[in-house]
């Protein structure tokens, strides 16, 4: 072990969640380190649609959390460091089925009663969307999400003075003690006063007992189409269904089409329990496929020139852990967000940095955050998570 480095904070993991705590700390003065074994956006940060979306959360605390991030991510944008990486964009949901406009009343639903920034500006047959296909059956837009690729927000939030970047380097272990946590890399020692560990599939690697699932998505990029075809995210609904329900339960294939600015589409995404970036599912993709054919049939034309599996870090009750760890105030958990950290990144961004310095979190934001605590699965101290 060569040598010991003193920070104020360790970031552990250099996704967007932990990016953006790194930088809402380092905006407070505090010296803070960002450990990655890989490096920035080199999991599901990097692999995400980017869509910075409320239609697509759970309901409950979940969705309200999204809406008040989204809010605040405009806010970081205007003139702020998220200039570069966010964009505002309409979004549009599709149905066909019973099960799927049943989730589509559930969407309209559930946007009512967030009252937020999103807001449905029409609701009916596809037509409202030219490029549609006959098999779409109900078509809703929405104002007020938008768009931000993982790699693009990191590297905005972790260019910020005051940042410290170490990778790769995988963190061994850790101790902690009175005055703070040490912890052990390949070739040094981090010493810093608290630890937050935002290490999404990697967090059992220092917590296994923590009920953290890998999660892994199927995804294609086609080539370069006609610009401006589709002015924003379309998503199936059965999408919302499969964010929800056992995977028994989605009535059709959970497609997702996002144009991106190249003038290509990014089509996904499965969810399946696995953690192997490299296993491409040919029949899931066809299917896919042959969905988003259908309810956009220009993209019958395109060429599709890559495709790939994207994991995400899933939670068994369906909600990410947030909080101290129990008994160990110096030790903050932010991992379990399954593709749903690039809304929420920028709020929990804010809180972590305000529950790191000992602050009172947002008013109004405090009830759901606890929701999201890691005591949810056990009163025992440390010992009970390995």
């Amino acid at each position: 072990m060569s040598y010991v480095n003193h920070y104020d904070v360790v970031i552990a993991g250099a996704g967007i969640v932990g990016a953006s705590v790194a930088w809402h700390l380092a905006a407070g003065g505090a010296r803070v380190a960002v450990v990655d074994a890989v490096g920035p956006a080199a999991a599901a940060s990097g692999a995400s649609d980017g869509a910075v979306s409320v239609a697509s959360k759970k309901p409950g605390p979940l969705a309200r959390l999204a809406s008040a991030s989204l809010v605040y991510t405009r806010d970081l944008a205007a003139g702020g460091v998220l200039a570069g990486a966010f964009h505002a964009r309409p979004s549009f949901v599709f149905g066909q089925g019973a099960a799927e406009l049943a989730a589509l009343d559930a969407l309209v639903s559930k946007l009512h009663a967030i009252s937020g920034p999103v807001h449905v500006t029409g609701d009916g047959p596809a037509a409202q969307l030219p490029c549609l296909g006959p098999g779409v059956e109900r078509l809703i837009t929405l104002e007020g999400e938008g768009h931000m690729p993982g790699h693009k927000a990191v590297r905005a939030y972790l260019s910020a003075p005051g940042i410290t970047p170490i990778w790769p380097a995988p963190i061994q272990g850790f101790d902690i003690d009175d005055a703070g946590v040490t912890l052990h890399l390949p070739d040094r020692r981090l010493r810093a006063g608290h630890l937050v560990a935002a290490l999404g599939t990697r967090t059992t690697d220092l917590f296994p007992r923590l009920p953290i699932l890998p999660r892994a998505g199927q995804l294609f990029v086609t080539d370069r189409g006609v610009p401006d075809l589709l002015p924003g995210s379309l998503t199936a609904a059965a999408y919302l269904v499969a964010k929800t329900e056992a995977s028994d339960a989605v009535p059709l294939p959970p497609v997702v089409v996002d144009p991106l600015t190249t003038g290509q589409f990014l089509i996904g995404s499965s969810r399946e329990p696995h953690a192997d970036p490299n296993r491409v599912d040919f029949a899931t993709l066809r299917q896919l496929m042959a969905r988003a054919v259908s309810a956009l049939p220009a993209l019958a034309e395109r060429r599709i020139i890559r495709a790939f599996a994207g994991i995400r870090a899933a939670v068994a009750d369906s909600l990410p852990v947030v909080g101290p760890l129990p008994g160990e105030s110096r030790v903050t958990l932010a991992t379990g967000f399954e593709g749903d950290g690039i809304c929420l990144s920028a709020l929990m961004g804010r809180e972590l940095a305000r529950m790191v310095r000992g602050l009172p979190l947002t008013q109004g934001i405090a009830a759901d955050l606890a929701l999201l605590s890691p005591a949810r699965f056990t009163d025992a101290r440390q010992e009970a998570w390995g």
